[in-house]
């Protein structure tokens, strides 16, 4: 999932931070943050990865010239720390920038606007998902968490789209004909001198992203409607709507019973007692069959690794993911699908299973099965309440699977930086407790 890194010049002009300069008269930045606050930890963390893809971008060097450019460090460590604190609009976090003196410590003087910050999230998918693999590594190279249990839970997340956006095909395909009228008509007012360029601009790109949107609505529902029975295509009611805002969105039912727009948020964690993320995916599916084999695979291979146990909830157990997983080397834990009816042994409901299927059976019906499997709830359903009370996730401000998939990568990737620092801090903890404790016996 990792893009391959390119080479950046050597000579790119990049805006530094610099914290050391006296401000008002005797204070510098550097001052004002105190010296073990949260902020210095996870700036280090960031200053340590490779953004050699995020340098490679930047056009500004000493030959050809240029306004340098912000500091890529800057704006991860500006997104990162504002997810700590739950900040997802681009806006509050510029607004921090100018006021706050822990935001100013991040920027160093360098100046920082919204857009610059919206638009770094927007095309951050590679970047958060490249940055996410380098933090587990470290993790596991520095030997701070196991990978051979892992648990997978998956949460829906509200879209920024409203219930009423979603619409029959029809009722799409005439939006789109008024969407391509409305931007002929703008192209045809282009010398009109009541209108600015800047405007002008504004307003045709609007136009066309209007009709990129309904031409991918318009789309889908021509694919779903195709999905369709020759009964249910008689049936009005049976239509399938979509999104004319965001056309991968899909309305799901919710944990309060109600049925509203979102995407099905993925998560892998270890359950080591570290709560690492080491897998994140997003599907606009309501449920979560097929979800185990590729949370796997994705975490070989970002790891090296495949985790011997996985630990799933019933939505994720069906007899052709039970078997692919275990024969590719994981052991399922999950509860007894319903109807709970057990196979005698030898019988011809045991004979008809897989051997996988049978290893399966056995395994979650035994005492130690049980006791594995109990652990679920405290990994995987306690990343899922993180990532929504800690760190936002609880309305995806960006559109489409790719938007959902760059907050999400976020959220992970926050999460494992904090569990990186305070797994350091541990571990030197521990170390210097041993230093001490040989120091007093000798």
């Amino acid at each position: 999932m990792t893009a391959t890194p390119v080479s950046p010049r050597v000579d790119a002009l990049v805006q530094r931070p610099q914290r050391h300069q006296v401000e008002l008269g005797m204070f510098t930045l550097d001052n004002r943050v105190p010296a073990d606050h949260s902020v210095r930890e996870i700036e280090a963390v960031i200053a340590g990865l490779d953004l050699t893809m995020l340098e490679a971008r930047i056009r500004a060097n000493a030959e050809a010239g240029g306004r340098p450019a912000i500091d890529p460090r800057i704006l991860l460590t500006l997104w990162v720390y504002g997810t700590t604190l739950g900040e997802v609009e681009a806006s509050t976090i510029a607004r921090h920038v100018q006021t706050d003196d822990i935001y100013r410590w991040i920027c160093g003087g360098v100046s920082v606007g919204e857009r610059k910050l919206a638009d770094f999230r927007a095309k951050g998918a590679e970047v958060f998902d490249a940055m996410l693999t380098q933090v587990i590594v470290a993790l596991m190279t520095e030997g701070l968490i196991d990978l051979h249990r892992t648990a997978q839970d998956g949460t829906r997340v509200r879209t920024w789209t409203g219930a009423d956006s979603f619409r029959r095909q029809d009722t799409l395909e005439t939006l789109l004909t008024a969407a391509k009228a409305h931007l002929e008509a703008l192209q045809a007012q282009a010398h009109d001198g009541r209108r600015s360029k800047v405007a002008r601009v504004a307003q045709e790109r609007g136009a066309r992203q209007r009709i990129e949107r309904l031409e991918r609505a318009v789309a889908r529902v021509r694919t779903l409607a195709a999905e369709l029975s020759e009964a249910e295509r008689k049936d009005p009611k049976k239509a399938p709507r979509v999104s004319a805002t965001d056309p991968e969105a899909t309305r799901m039912k919710m944990s309060d019973g109600g049925f509203r727009p979102a995407f099905n948020v993925q998560f892998g964690t270890t359950a080591d007692g570290q709560g690492a993320v080491v897998g994140v995916s997003v599907s606009d599916r309501g449920h979560d069959y097929g979800e185990m084999t590729p949370m796997l695979e994705q975490v070989e291979q970002r790891s090296g690794q495949r985790p011997d146990q996985t630990l799933v909830d019933g939505g994720y157990v069906q007899k052709e993911d039970i078997r692919r997983v275990e024969q590719g080397g994981t052991r399922v834990f999950a509860p007894l699908p319903k109807p709970k009816r057990v196979a005698a042994p030898g019988g011809k409901r045991d004979q008809e299973r897989s051997v996988e299927e049978r290893a399966f059976y056995e395994r979650i019906q035994s005492t130690e099965g049980k006791a594995v499997y109990h652990q679920r709830g405290e990994v995987a359903e306690l990343t899922n309440a993180h990532a929504k009370s800690r760190y936002g996730l609880v309305l995806l401000m960006l559109r489409g699977l790719k938007g959902a998939l760059v907050m999400a990568l976020l959220a992970a990737l926050t999460k494992d930086v904090q569990v990186l620092v305070r797994a350091r801090a541990r571990a030197a903890q521990a170390q210097r407790t041993s230093i001490a404790a040989v120091a007093i016996a000798t």
